[in-house]
C-alpha cells in the first residue's frame, strides 16, 4: 500500500477562491491524506467544505477567526473511516481509519502556541 501523507498550515479556508485553489492545488498532488492545520472553520460550513472537496472530509472546528483542523482523503484509495474523536476547541482531530483492509490511526493536530502543558495532557489522554 502507497499512502502519501500532506500536512499543511493554510491560514484559513472562508475564502471561498483560497479554498478552491487550495482544493485544486491538493487534488493535483494526489496525496492520499491532506492533514489541514488553521482551517479557521466553523460547523456551519463543515458540509459545504466536504462537497467542495469532493470525497470524504473531517473537520475539528473552533471559530472562523482561529484555530480549526481538517483531514481530507483523496479518492485513490480505498476507505472505511471507524471511528472519530473530533477536539470541540478545534485544536486536533483523530481517527482510526482502514486504507486497503489495513487498521491506522491518524492525529492531526494544531497546538497552541503557549506551551500548555494541559493541553498536550488532554491530547495524550484522548
Amino acid at each position: 500500500m502507497d499512502l502519501k501523507v500532506a500536512s499543511l498550515n493554510v491560514r484559513g479556508l472562508g475564502n471561498k477562491e483560497k479554498r478552491r485553489e487550495t482544493f485544486n492545488w491538493l487534488r493535483s498532488k494526489r496525496f492520499s491524506i491532506n492533514l489541514l492545520q488553521e482551517t479557521h472553520c466553523t460547523n456551519n460550513f463543515m458540509q459545504q467544505w466536504t462537497s467542495e472537496w469532493g470525497y470524504q472530509a473531517l473537520f475539528s472546528c473552533f471559530t472562523s477567526k482561529k484555530a480549526g483542523v481538517g483531514i481530507l482523503f483523496n479518492n485513490n484509495f480505498t476507505l472505511q473511516i471507524l471511528k472519530t474523536y473530533i477536539d470541540p476547541l478545534g485544536r486536533f482531530l483523530i481517527c482510526d481509519i482502514r486504507p486497503n483492509g489495513i487498521y491506522l490511526t491518524i492525529a492531526n493536530l494544531y497546538a497552541p502556541n503557549d506551551d500548555s502543558k494541559s493541553f498536550f495532557t488532554i491530547f495524550l489522554i484522548t
